[in-house]
């Protein structure tokens, strides 16, 4: 896969040590990147940098073809309100150099409709909700079709039905060109991203694919549901509660209540050959064997934690 976009030693400090800090970055064409952090991570900074709206200290960003068009729709986007959605987008898709021919009307319409607009396509924006002048953000991005398409926060006001749209969107968008998001819905991320590159304090701190930045950040600790009580009803005293590692590798075994018990191992490859005999130690059924915290935000929440510690 091509990269469309290549970020190198990207640097912008700011008074007080804000900005980012050597970010390197390969964007994968025809896919979707999130760009995920905490507040104040660089995000922002970044995806502007990237659009052609800031300066970088130092670094530089390079296109994979010189002359592909690059698109931001920001996280709160702001149109003259006397305009009417089709007029906004029909100027944004004007600043291409097309207008007035059949063709670009059918460019406006397709794009007003792909974002859920049509119907509103003649009403003054001054009157749209947050959620609708995203919408109407991402319809103006659309119409150019361009080659990047750089999305801040694109469902942050949304509805739950209006989120779900745009996911699908988004998905859509991500086989046809390059989409880079930044959103703190990880959720949302975890369903739409290809690729995941965590930010914090400026810095990358984890970059792969979603299944990688997932694996990077997970604990190997699982929850066990039973059937009924275990015959034992306390801890195993073969296995114990545990502090350090044994030669299993369970590093603690607790009994939550009469159905729920947790184990930690010390690694992956420990509970690979270890799980089964704890499973076997508690005699009773076994209704549900689930690993701990494995979905992004826990995982994002984990490896920022980390860097804090380290």
């Amino acid at each position: 896969m091509s990269a469309a976009v290549v970020v190198r030693s990207l640097t912008r400090v700011f008074p007080g040590g804000g900005g980012i800090h050597d970010v390197h970055l390969a964007v994968d064409d025809r896919a979707v990147t999130a760009i995920v952090g905490p507040n104040g991570a660089g995000k922002t900074v970044l995806l502007s940098i990237v659009a052609g709206l800031a300066r970088a200290d130092s670094g530089a960003v390079e296109l994979g073809d010189a002359d592909a068009r690059v698109a931001l729709c920001p996280d709160v986007p702001q149109f003259e309100p006397w305009l009417t959605a089709r007029e906004v987008v029909e100027t944004s898709l004007a600043l291409t150099g097309v207008r007035g021919t059949d063709a670009a009307r059918d460019a406006v319409r397709a794009a007003l409709a792909s974002c859920g607009i049509e119907a509103v396509a003649e009403r003054r924006v001054g009157g749209f909700s947050r959620g609708m002048l995203q919408r109407l953000g991402m319809a103006a991005a659309l119409v150019a079709d361009p080659a990047v398409l750089i999305l801040d926060e694109p469902s942050s006001a949304l509805d739950p039905i209006g989120r779900s749209e745009v996911r699908d969107l988004i998905a859509a968008e991500g086989r046809r060109r390059c989409v880079i998001l930044s959103s703190h819905a990880l959720g949302e991320v975890e369903q739409v991203a290809d690729r995941v590159v965590v930010l914090d304090r400026g810095r990358v701190v984890a970059d792969g694919s979603t299944a990688e930045v997932l694996g990077a950040g997970l604990a190997p600790e699982w929850t066990i549901r039973l059937a009924g009580p275990s015959p034992l009803g306390v801890v195993p005293s073969s296995l114990g509660p545990r502090q350090a590692p044994d030669a299993s590798g369970v590093v603690r075994l607790e009994r939550v209540s009469d159905e729920v018990w947790t184990v930690r191992f010390e690694s992956f490859d420990a509970a690979a050959d270890g799980l089964l005999p704890v499973l076997e130690s508690l005699r009773a059924p076994i209704v549900e064997v689930t690993l701990r915290d494995r979905d992004l935000d826990a995982s994002f929440a984990r490896l920022v934690r980390e860097r804090i510690v380290a």
